[in-house]
């Protein structure tokens, strides 16, 4: 069905030229007073398909006094005026697209409430997005409160992903720019806010496979998400479980070819605690992709929210040397009692490097229930957001890093030899 303004911009609808009006022949009959319609009768489809044709009237008078009953009918004249906005007069067109404008915002507004209304879920409504919103997200009463704020707060985008492509990538493209400079224009902090029903809008669409996303749009939803109005209701409160699964399918969509989208998004999963970044991370692992401070993040994500089965595809990283950290510290006491006390030196210091295959061990003791304190982790630092911090991962020397792999190598053998 046909909801909305932004049918009148699609379609090939748009590539109707403007008309100037009053551009009629100057034998025009002379004007007459507009039918009036009697809103407590029942609309009679023949006096509408009447007014509508008379939206081309030679008389000026006649096509205003068309236009004025016409959009005072409202909802029940759609049909016709969906049927005139392809009729082969020009005027007839303009105007039935401006009352068609209206007519389908009454529309629109008449069904969110009836939505809103209908707490049970009885009836159909027909608002564009929910059959797919309900699927994957839910229909409880927080669902359907956060649909109806994200069909209020952003209608035509919401319109345009149920068209589909084109015009979904194209609404989604643009909103995310119009958003982004709108938070340029000074003011005062509240009103720079992205309000948290259009941040759900944004990741409803945009977790739409069929929806080409910028990397320029894919940073800005992201940047959406840490903002205070996502941030406390993705915390707290009944929406919570709704906005982890919009960020979760955010999170699963394919940024494999943009490695800077792909790390944002681990990197949401880490903060929000969305288990669908495991894939996406084991992507990133696997291909190669992104530098050494986002593997080490995937990495992370495969920890925090992988398992055991995980294991065999963090193995081959045993033989990264790749560097993501580096750290000073304080020699160890007994290196620093050498220290001659007649002739002092300044402290010592050494050189912790973290390497891709430290992080990946690591994590791998993490999955398999084991101390890294056993493999000579014994600096590690637990992170409640990202699992560890990485450069409390590292070793002075490759002579420890070496025999903390053969150590593991060798459990690993344990595990798999037959008894």
């Amino acid at each position: 069905m046909i909801r909305s303004r932004l049918f009148l911009l699609v379609g090939g609808v748009a590539a109707i030229l403007p008309v100037t009006l009053g551009s009629r022949s100057a034998t025009a009959r002379a004007p007459s007073e507009p039918a009036v319609i009697d809103q407590q009768a029942p609309i009679d489809p023949q006096q509408v398909a009447e007014l509508v044709g008379r939206l081309g009237d030679p008389s000026y008078r006649e096509r205003e006094g068309a236009t004025r009953a016409l959009t005072k009918i409202g909802v029940p004249a759609k049909a016709e005026l969906l049927k005139a906005i392809v009729a082969p007069d020009a005027e007839v067109r303009y105007r039935a697209r401006l009352v068609l404008s209206e007519v389908l915002d009454l529309d629109f507004k008449q069904r969110l409430n009836a939505f809103i209304e209908d707490t049970r879920g009885a009836h159909d409504h027909d608002l564009p997005g929910w059959s797919r919103f309900r699927t994957q997200l839910g229909d409880n009463a927080a669902a359907r409160r956060l649909f109806a704020e994200m069909q209020r707060n952003e209608p035509l985008l919401m319109e345009a992903a149920e068209l589909g492509y084109p015009h979904a990538s194209t609404a989604f493209d643009a909103r995310c720019q119009q958003i982004q400079e709108s938070l340029r224009v000074p003011g005062r902090q509240a009103e720079r806010q992205v309000p948290l029903a259009t941040v759900a809008a944004l990741l409803f669409v945009g977790a739409d496979s069929n929806v080409t996303v910028s990397m320029q749009s894919a940073m800005c939803v992201t940047n959406f998400c840490y903002q205070q109005p996502f941030r406390h209701s993705i915390d707290s409160g009944d929406t919570m479980p709704v906005l982890k699964k919009l960020v979760g399918g955010w999170v699963r969509r394919d940024f494999s070819n943009d490695s800077t989208a792909a790390y944002q998004t681990m990197m949401l999963a880490l903060q929000f605690n969305v288990r669908e970044g495991v894939e996406p991370a084991l992507t990133m692992l696997k291909d190669g992709s992104g530098n050494p401070h986002m593997r080490q993040y995937a990495l992370l994500v495969v920890g925090k929210f992988g398992g055991p089965d995980d294991i065999d595809r963090l193995e081959p990283l045993l033989v990264d040397a790749a560097i993501c950290a580096q750290q000073q510290i304080a020699a160890p006491a007994a290196e620093q009692a050498k220290n001659d006390p007649a002739h002092p030196q300044p402290p010592k210091h050494e050189i912790v490097e973290t390497q891709i295959r430290d992080v990946a061990l690591a994590v791998m003791l993490h999955l398999s229930g084991q101390k890294l304190a056993d493999y000579g982790f014994t600096r590690a630092q637990p992170n409640s957001t990202i699992l560890f911090n990485t450069a409390s991962l590292g070793f002075t020397g490759t002579p420890q890093r070496d025999a903390a792999i053969s150590k593991w190598r060798e459990w690993r053998t344990s595990q798999t030899t037959p008894k």
